[in-house]
C-alpha cells in the first residue's frame, strides 16, 4: 500500500514540473507573438510615413512640401504632420518612446528622388524568455518621390 501512495506523490511532482514547462512555453509563444505583432505595426507605420513624405515633394502645392532637410528625430506624440500621420498605426505603443526620422537620401524633393522614413520603439517583454532589457524594434521604408 505504501508503494502506491509514494507513486501518487511522484505523479503529482511530475505533473507540476510538466505543467510549469508547458506554461513557460505558452507564455514565451505569446510574448514572441506580441513582439512580432509590434514589429509589424512599426513596419506599417514606417511605410505609411514614407507614403506621406513622397506625396509632399517639390510638386505638391496643396499638401505643402517636406524636406530636403531631415525631419526628426520626432517623438510619436509630436505635433509635426508626419508624426500625426503615423500615430494611428502605433496603437498600443507609448508614444513618448517612439522615434520617427525622415531623410531625403538624394538631397532634394524632386520627382524620382528617394525619401527614407525610420520608426523605432522599444519592446519590453512580459516573460522571462526574451532578453530582460527588451528589444529595440526598428523599421525603415525607402520610397521614390512621386509628386
Amino acid at each position: 500500500m505504501r508503494i502506491r501512495n509514494a507513486r501518487r506523490g511522484a505523479a503529482l511532482v511530475e505533473g507540476a514540473v510538466v505543467f510549469g514547462v508547458l506554461l513557460l512555453f505558452v507564455l514565451a509563444t505569446l510574448d514572441l507573438g506580441l513582439a512580432v505583432f509590434r514589429s509589424h505595426l512599426i513596419t506599417e507605420a514606417a511605410r505609411h510615413g514614407a507614403r506621406q513624405a513622397i506625396v509632399r515633394g517639390a510638386l505638391a502645392d496643396a499638401l505643402g512640401t517636406w524636406g530636403p532637410e531631415t525631419i526628426g528625430p520626432l517623438a510619436g506624440n509630436d505635433s509635426h504632420p508626419l508624426a500625426q500621420a503615423i500615430q494611428p498605426y502605433l496603437a498600443g505603443f507609448d508614444l513618448d518612446t517612439v522615434v520617427i526620422l525622415a531623410e531625403w537620401i538624394d538631397g532634394g524633393t524632386e520627382r524620382g528622388m528617394r525619401v527614407r522614413v525610420t520608426v523605432s520603439a522599444p519592446y519590453r517583454p512580459f516573460g522571462p524568455v526574451l532578453p530582460a532589457g527588451g528589444l529595440a524594434l526598428r523599421a525603415s521604408s525607402t520610397t521614390i518621390i512621386t509628386h
